[in-house]
């Protein structure tokens, strides 16, 4: 509830005092950086079960990624989603799916478009992936769709056409594991990855508790940036709060709803870069934030916005969360066009006493005014 409640008293200060409002010509203190809050959808917004628009009725559906289908009509709202899911040959490994809506909401193949599902576009094929690929991030670069993943070697990257349906795989990751980078405690993964306007690439990753950043010229070879040049060892652009100095766990429940909600570690970035009018580069970073000890039933999670100008440093954090239902919401991705912005996020979905939950798309609009008409039946797209 405490997740609920910050939501909305956001979006209360962002309408009363611009607290995350667009950035003047004189540029916004940090983190504003223009995003945000969001709400969920409703049902009067959608066909599925409000706020999910991807729900695959126990067929677990995640770490979406949005692509515009049309980036040349910004008032389109047609998007292709990347995601993680089940092959056709079932078991536990995943792959990267694609599927896709015209109307930002009436996904191809959740459960109310009945006989569709996601088509896979990616699976492991090579040895340095292991079964599994997760962590999609999809982004148009010169006419073709780069489509960088994670795998247990790190990232990868796959190519393909203006389609972005079919794809040719890199050999090599594109970022390996490197044992020398300490708080890299696990192999990177959730790669987020966006194009600058001086044409090179930034990365945002997650690796063990924290995110950190790579740098390319050409989207192929990725370097490790440092956040902390004033240290001897490569620092993560955005680490967990930690929890507070002298705080007890004998609290009590409202001392630890008090606790900020990324106390324990931030993973799944999505790179947002901008410009202002000021005409200062802004690295925006959606994540999410983790409270509670990884794997408990104490853990929840919330979407976090934290923001730099310029290209080089740590980011700063919003405060609270600009997204946040309570259902273990994580790995959001954004979707701009002409009169708001959509942010989709895997969340957890059917958890009642008939079922014990599965991950589920769920989504969110900004402005929170803002409110879509209900789709007509049948609205659904004909392909993914």
């Amino acid at each position: 509830m405490r997740r609920a409640a910050l939501l909305f008293l956001l979006g209360a200060c962002a309408l009363a005092c611009g607290a995350l409002g667009a950035s003047t010509s004189n540029d916004a203190p940090l983190p504003s950086a223009g995003i945000g809050p969001f709400r969920p959808l409703t049902t009067a917004e959608e066909l599925a079960t409000a706020p999910f628009v991807l729900d695959g009725n126990t067929i677990p559906y995640g770490e979406p990624s949005a692509l515009a289908v049309t980036p040349t009509d910004p008032t389109s709202l047609r998007v292709f989603l990347y995601l993680v899911g089940p092959p056709p040959t079932g078991g536990t490994a995943t792959a990267i799916l694609r599927t896709r809506a015209d109307d930002a909401r009436s996904f191809f193949g959740t459960t109310t478009d009945e006989g569709t599902k996601p088509v896979v576009v990616l699976s492991a094929t090579l040895p340095w992936e292991g079964a599994s690929l997760t962590g999609p991030s999809a982004l148009r670069v010169e006419g073709s769709v780069y489509l960088y993943y994670a795998a247990a070697g790190g990232i990868g990257l796959a190519r393909g056409t203006a389609s972005g349906l079919t794809f040719d795989k890199e050999a090599a990751p594109v970022l390996a594991v490197d044992p020398s980078v300490r708080w890299e405690t696990t192999a990177p993964f959730a790669p987020s990855v966006a194009q600058l306007p001086d044409g090179s690439f930034d990365m945002m990753y997650a690796a063990g508790l924290s995110i950190g950043e790579a740098v390319s010229a050409d989207g192929l070879h990725f370097t490790r940036v440092d956040a902390d040049l004033s240290t001897p060892t490569f620092d993560p652009v955005l680490a967990p709060l930690g929890t507070p100095a002298g705080f007890s766990a004998d609290a009590g429940a409202d001392a630890a709803a008090s606790l900020p909600f990324d106390t324990t570690q931030v993973s799944d970035p999505c790179v947002l870069p901008a410009t202002t009018p000021a005409g200062r580069l802004v690295v925006r970073v959606l994540y999410t934030g983790f409270d509670g000890a990884a794997g408990t039933k104490t853990q929840s999670s919330a979407i976090g916005l934290a923001a730099r100008y310029g290209t080089t440093g740590p980011l700063v954090r919003q405060s609270v969360p600009a997204f946040s239902i309570s259902k273990h919401e994580a790995a959001p991705t954004l979707f701009a066009w002409s009169a708001g912005t959509l942010l989709y996020v895997q969340a957890n979905a059917g958890a009642n006493v008939f079922s014990p939950g599965y991950a589920a798309i769920a989504a969110g609009v900004a402005p929170i005014d803002f409110t879509f008409a209900k789709p007509e039946a049948g609205v659904y797209a004909t392909t993914p």
